[in-house]
């Protein structure tokens, strides 16, 4: 007889907790006294390949007490109840069936996934501080949100309401990462809005349309694992290995025998109104987005740090740079409008070879396109791939540098600037290590990005590069960016000095 997953341990501080029941109605089934779920109130399938890459981070960010949890905070409309926050979760778990699916691992090493169709979510209530509402909400997301969540022993999601005086403010909820990505939340957005919450301040698109069928992981596994899903996915490894046999082998950093920092993946969070107008000016000067021009001067980085390479026709040598960039894989209307992870870092190689920057942000646009055309595939076979290609050239690959471009709902502005902005916005700069969710990388830069700037978090994990080769990366990052903002003829390889 299968049963629900558990919900998680109440967060810290709760003054109750009430049951969010739900029951999917196209499934229900009568419970004879009370006695439970029939057999058959829930159904396995395989992971899809966007969860089992999402678990396999979960798993490795576990082992450092993190959760790579994603959290929401929504400010509830006012007259909302306690009645009503529980319909509305409660309807929400039903529409969204990645919300009350579990993984399940057997002896043998098979993961699967378990989506239950009936069970309860646990929803702690908290009553704030009299005047202290908004900080103390703040406070009850943090403490869902930091511990691990075990997705084998309870649902992918946490929830909490903070009240004042009685009266619900505010929903907040930590998901797994192997349930939803961004983009996942923004139906789930949508749909809170519609019933309890005010305006979602980072929504990123749109809401899907009325109407629209949105596909489950069930159904995105079985996709996946029909003919036109294996087709994908071998158009996909065949653009992975053309990428793997282009790249820059890994350079092995000097011998360090300095103790390294604890804990081992820091963290370098940097906002710059000088590099905010330089990515604008250099969009505005090319014509390609801020996302592919932070993407090529990554790519220019990449190449500069590595030696030419002969070409592949025999007639000179070239010079590639990579980035993994995360492809959303969100094309169709039925994966628009999906609730759970489909997006999985894709490589994305450029051959730098006599280009300025400007002509290598076109080559890196289109090289992104064809990445993000390729899209995600099996992440062992990915795998399996990238060590025989490493064999074959003789070669350390590293595939976990990563660009995760995240932009909001307003866009950076896009102009030209000049020489004197740039040196009034330059001591502007704010730089701090900060605390955040490891990722299997040896750098990873996430970049969050609206009208007010670009703000970047680059992870670097220090058995790879000590923590100060990560205030060089963003110095050089900059540097590069605010001289190709002024000259439109500027080298696409900077000397990294």
């Amino acid at each position: 007889m299968s049963r629900p997953a558990p919900s998680p341990a109440a967060p810290p501080f709760p003054a109750r907790t009430v049951p969010v029941p739900f029951l999917a109605p196209d499934t229900a089934r009568v419970h004879v006294d009370g006695a439970g779920p029939a057999d058959g109130d829930a159904s396995e399938a395989p992971l899809t390949w966007s969860q089992r890459y999402y678990l396999a981070e979960v798993d490795a960010a576990r082992a450092h007490g993190r959760g790579l949890n994603v959290p929401r905070l929504y400010r509830l409309r006012p007259g909302t109840t306690e009645a009503g926050t529980v319909t509305a979760l409660s309807e929400l778990l039903v529409r969204y069936e990645v919300l009350r699916t579990r993984v399940v691992r057997d002896p043998a090493g098979t993961v699967r996934q378990r989506v239950h169709d009936r069970g309860a979510l646990h929803l702690a209530v908290h009553e704030a501080p009299a005047g202290a509402v908004d900080d103390h909400a703040r406070t009850v997301l943090d403490g869902l949100v930091i511990p691990p969540l075990d997705v084998t022993e309870c649902w992918p999601l946490r929830a909490a309401l903070v009240t004042e005086d009685g009266h619900p403010r505010y929903l907040t909820l930590a998901f797994s990462h192997v349930a939803v990505d961004a983009y996942a939340l923004v139906p789930v957005s949508a749909h809170l809005v519609g019933r309890i919450a005010e305006a979602d301040p980072v929504a990123r698109a749109a809401a899907p349309a009325a109407g629209t069928v949105a596909r489950g992981p069930r159904e995105q596994a079985a996709a996946e694992a029909s003919p036109a899903g294996r087709k994908a996915a071998g158009r996909a490894l065949r653009h992975a290995e053309e990428a793997y046999r282009r790249m820059p082998a890994a350079v092995n950093p000097a011998p360090d025998t300095r103790p390294r920092p604890s804990p081992r993946h820091r963290f370098l969070h940097r906002t710059s109104p000088a590099l905010d107008l330089a990515v604008g000016a250099v969009a505005a000067r090319t014509g390609e987005s801020p996302a592919t021009v932070l993407a090529a001067a990554l790519v220019s980085l990449d190449a500069a740090g590595t030696g030419p390479v002969p070409h592949e026709d025999g007639t000179g040598e070239t010079r590639y740079g990579a980035v993994h960039l995360i492809s959303a894989n969100r094309l169709r209307p039925e994966t628009a409008a999906a609730v759970l992870p489909l997006s999985q870092p894709v490589p994305c190689c450029v051959d730098t070879a006599g280009a300025s920057f400007q002509e290598l942000a076109r080559r890196t646009a289109a090289a992104s396109l064809r990445a993000f055309r390729a899209g995600g595939a099996p992440p062992d076979e990915l795998a399996a791939l990238l060590a025989t290609v490493a064999r074959e050239r003789g070669v350390r690959l590293d595939a976990t540098p990563a660009l995760n471009y995240r932009p909001r709902s307003t866009a950076l502005p896009v102009r030209p600037t000049t020489a004197g902005e740039l040196a009034a916005a330059a001591p502007r700069a704010v730089t701090r290590w900060t605390e955040a969710d490891p990722w299997r990388a040896s750098h990873y830069l996430s970049a969050d990005v609206d009208a007010s700037g670009i703000r970047l978090l680059l992870q670097v994990d220090t058995a790879v590069h000590p923590p100060e080769w990560a205030e060089r990366h963003l110095d050089a990052l900059e540097r590069l960016l605010c001289a190709a903002a002024l000259d439109a003829h500027c080298p696409a390889l900077p000397t990294l000095g």
